[in-house]
């Protein structure tokens, strides 16, 4: 009868108890963490879920599962301390199923599209039941950064056996599986053993449970929202995004009923020159200075994320060159174009969802005279032909893997020129390449800032793409929602969320 007032069909809140409820357009295609690629996917695993360390709401790596960590002096050993925790099922976590977890993701059988994290890794090791080392084939910086990702969770090994992760989960997290109605909800409830506390000593989470509804509409999902269905509404479609925001803040006639929450979003917009195609610097520079990209937000984004004046590193990370990018400059660009008796034909390749964006840098560098076209193609052909080279100009983004300027800079590192890796700009410049190395085993923080800063610098002096705008996580919950937390990759902290009343 509990289950039944909790999670009834209209998913109304009792007094007795406090359920987050939020809708999920795309649907949850499984739970486990091994295949935690797109949203839907990751927020669900963070909440059955953790690994040894997390990335926290202050975007820093902080102990999850492992309550210390020590790397070795040559940065090849790390070496974790578990703390005393179980399952959902009841049983002890033990180094063990660390090493078996991790070594579930480079399983050919399991096919896992998180094996590249493990690549560095030559050795897994349980030294006994509380301790675990790695042990990676040369120094990297990043690599406790890439332990956060929801790929590298900890697993229970015996749900994995029965092939039950994808459909019922089995983690440490906050939150524990309850029930499942494919295409309508997912009902999640609270884990009692759970090993976080407050300051106070209180035991997390605060919640009771969670409930994600599947309305595949986002419309109708607004609609249900202002109704008091959701207690968040994390998608801001382009359906309702003129009604609810004005100038990049919530509508005025929304405000004694909901709150907005902004931060910034480790996602950079981009478009991308094929330097292979050998279109003149100066040129390449002409188009960035081209583009008013504080219009562009005006206009296409309702204020909704920052205008790029850096490089590829977004405002956000440590590294960050606020003023790297080529400004707005139209004069300039424009006196460029002149001094072309004829211009190369160019075409900018996109898909559908930002032809609107592609279009608006069309139409600027019409007024300064380069007739450019704009070709909308499906996102698996735009992904093929990026691939192949076949490409001159395109559109793109980078939404973060883990929280690490190394992560935007290797798109452009000639070792990662694609098919090989994601360098599907084709870009080579020795001096890059050369900083980049030094960034990938640098282990100072202040320096690895310096450095990501020079390697951005040099992209931008180079125009080896154009930056359009770093882009932001928006939230929306009624007053009576406090504690849902993010981070910089946009993740759903529901531990510390609480319903009052």
């Amino acid at each position: 009868m509990a289950t039944l007032v909790l999670f009834g069909c209209q998913s109304e809140q009792t007094p007795e108890f406090d359920v987050f409820r939020y809708n999920e357009p795309t649907g949850i295609p499984t739970l486990d963490p091994a295949f935690a690629r797109d949203k839907s996917t990751i927020w669900a695993v963070q909440q059955l879920y953790e690994g040894l360390v997390r990335l926290d709401a202050s975007n820093k790596v902080a102990p999850a599962l492992a309550k210390r960590w020590e790397v070795s002096e040559d940065g090849l050993s790390y070496t974790f301390t578990l703390r005393n925790t179980t399952f959902h099922s009841g049983r002890r976590v033990n180094a063990q199923d660390v090493v078996y977890s991790l070594e579930r993701l480079i399983d050919p059988k399991v096919a896992s599209p998180g094996a590249w994290v493990m690549e560095r890794v030559v050795a897994l090791k349980a030294q006994n039941d509380s301790t675990v080392e790695l042990i990676l084939d040369a120094p990297f910086s990043s690599f406790l950064s890439m332990l956060t990702m929801p790929y590298c969770s900890v697993v229970d090994p015996e749900q994995a056996q029965r092939e039950l992760l994808a459909t019922q989960g089995g983690g440490t997290g906050p939150f524990k599986f309850h029930r499942w109605h494919y295409g309508e909800k997912l009902v999640l409830h609270k884990n009692e053993q759970y090993w976080q506390q407050d300051m106070e000593g209180v035991a997390l989470p605060y919640l009771d449970g969670v409930a994600v509804s599947f309305l595949p509409d986002e419309q109708s999902a607004f609609l249900e929202f202002l109704s008091g269905r959701f207690d968040m509404l994390g998608n801001i479609a382009p359906s309702f995004k003129d009604d609810l925001l004005e100038n990049g803040e919530l509508a005025s006639k929304y405000q004694d009923q909901f709150l907005m929450e902004k931060s910034p979003f480790l996602n950079t917009e981009y478009l991308v020159f094929n330097a292979e195609k050998e279109l003149p610097r100066e040129l390449r520079r002409a188009i960035n200075a081209a583009i008013d990209r504080e219009l562009m937000m005006q206009t296409l984004r309702s204020g909704a994320g920052t205008a790029a004046t850096g490089g590829m590193v977004p405002n956000g990370l440590p590294g960050f060159a606020e003023h790297a990018g080529i400004a707005y400059d139209v004069d300039s660009a424009r006196k460029v174009i002149q001094g072309y008796d004829g211009l190369p034909e160019l075409e900018l390749t996109t898909v559908a969802n930002y032809r609107d964006l592609c279009e608006f840098v069309q139409g600027s560098l019409n007024e300064i005279g380069w007739l450019i076209s704009v070709n909308v193609v499906p996102s698996a052909t735009l992904r093929s032909e990026k691939s192949s080279g076949n490409l001159d100009f395109f559109r793109a983004s980078w939404i973060a893997d883990y929280p690490d300027a190394e992560n935007y800079l290797m798109l452009f590192a000639s070792k990662n020129k694609a098919p090989q890796g994601p360098n599907y700009s084709r870009y080579a410049n020795a001096e890059f390449d050369g900083v980049f190395e030094e960034l990938v085993q640098e282990a100072d923080p202040q320096r690895r800032a310096r450095l990501s800063s020079t390697a951005d610098s040099l992209l931008m002096h180079d125009a080896a793409c154009v930056p359009l705008y770093y882009d932001q996580i928006i939230r929306v919950f009624p007053h009576h929602i406090e504690g849902v937390q993010t981070n910089a990759l946009n993740a759903l902290l529901l531990h510390k969320a609480k319903v009052s009343h």
